[in-house]
């Protein structure tokens, strides 16, 4: 019964380190994801600007809303660079918890194993201290990563929040292509994927918000 107790509690835990894993993934592929989205973005806005320099002076507006483009873009990709440092912190801590976790199983293990065979204590009194020891490091690693998944999911959250500026620069692009007769077509298509990056920047910081 012990040893069905212990393999059910380990294939928990090993559930449980599988499914953060598959968490840092996911997240690394979304702001991967959003990182493409942003470039190819800013490249828009930048030939925006340069058409609206060269259609005269009733495109000299749209000019303006081509660098608020570019600011909100500039914004979400230092948030994306602050998620992925974040991220970057709480798989170092991770694979450190995972490591001391494992390296005090051995020692709990050789504990055991020397209480079973009735050895003297003094010959594993050391063991215990470092097994002591990696417990206290363990509590103190998994109340620091408490603190990073708050903190990330902070930052998520703050982002969305940055995404209504983003609905604001969005409104007025539309207006701005809407008042344009040269070359409108190409300022709508400007605004139009603006938004349609605004509209998957969004889902994927809301996504990410449940993911952690």
């Amino acid at each position: 019964m012990q040893k069905n107790t212990k393999e059910l509690s380990e294939t928990a835990m090993a559930d449980e380190t599988q499914h953060f894993f598959q968490k840092i993934i996911v997240t690394n592929e979304e702001i991967l994801k959003l990182r493409n989205l942003l470039y190819g973005l800013k490249l828009r806005a930048l030939n925006a600007q340069i058409l609206s320099a060269n259609s005269g002076s009733f495109a000299i507006s749209y000019g303006v809303v081509a660098i608020e483009i570019i600011r909100f873009n500039e914004k979400i990709q230092r948030v994306n660079e602050s998620l992925a440092s974040s991220i970057g912190v709480i798989l170092g801590m991770a694979c450190e918890l995972q490591k001391i976790s494992k390296r005090n199983q051995l020692i709990l293990l050789s504990i055991q194993k020397a209480v079973e065979r009735k050895s003297n204590p003094s010959n594993y009194s050391q063991f215990k201290s470092n097994a002591n020891f990696n417990t206290s490091e363990m509590d103190m690693l998994e109340s620091q990563l408490q603190k990073e998944f708050s903190e990330l999911h902070l930052q998520v959250k703050n982002s969305i929040k940055l995404c209504l500026e983003g609905r604001t620069v969005s409104l007025q692009t539309r207006i701005e292509s809407a008042t344009i007769i040269e070359n409108q077509k190409l300022f709508l298509a400007v605004a139009e994927s603006f938004d349609t990056a605004l509209n998957i920047i969004e889902s994927s910081y809301r996504y990410l918000i449940k993911l952690w």
